[in-house]
């Protein structure tokens, strides 16, 4: 077993990039579902609070804290299936932009920065260079028939 030092000083830029915006935009993505969801879940607990609040005492729901409000309230409450994954999407997106700032910041100054890394490179043992000088076959896939129950 052969091993070589090595030192990677560069990183593409897209591939920095792109990656970066994956990484943002997934737990974006899933924090904003669940923003959403609480959002939604709190809006219906505030509309409850203000019904039972006016009942018991009598005064108008316009009158009572969020009384204004009542009508964005119960939007919010009734399309949750919208609420949610707009939240998720908004929030997945702001994430995929700072995770690409942040990959293309990281591509830009790789090498200036870090001055590169190590990496250990190891050549394959006796017991496996056969397995790693055969080429690999590609097979063919045949097409299945149609199978048709007309008599014709």
């Amino acid at each position: 077993m052969t091993q070589q030092r090595l030192r990677i000083r560069s990183v593409p830029l897209g591939p920095a990039i792109v990656t970066g915006a994956w990484s943002g935009f997934v737990p974006g993505l899933f924090i904003g579902g669940a923003a959403g969801a609480i959002a939604s879940f709190a809006a219906g607990a505030a509309l409850e609070w203000m019904r039972e609040l006016s009942f018991t005492t009598g005064i108008q729901e316009q009158l009572l804290p969020f009384g204004d409000r009542i009508g964005d309230l119960q939007t919010v409450q009734d399309d949750w299936f919208i609420v949610i994954p707009l939240a998720g999407v908004a929030l997945g997106l702001v994430g995929a932009l700072i995770g690409a700032l942040t990959g293309a910041l990281v591509g830009a100054t790789y090498g200036s920065l870090l001055g590169g890394v190590e990496v250990v490179v190891e050549e394959a043992t006796a017991a496996e260079p056969a397995a790693l000088a055969e080429p690999v076959k590609r097979v063919r896939r045949r097409r299945a028939r149609r199978s048709t129950d007309s008599a014709a």
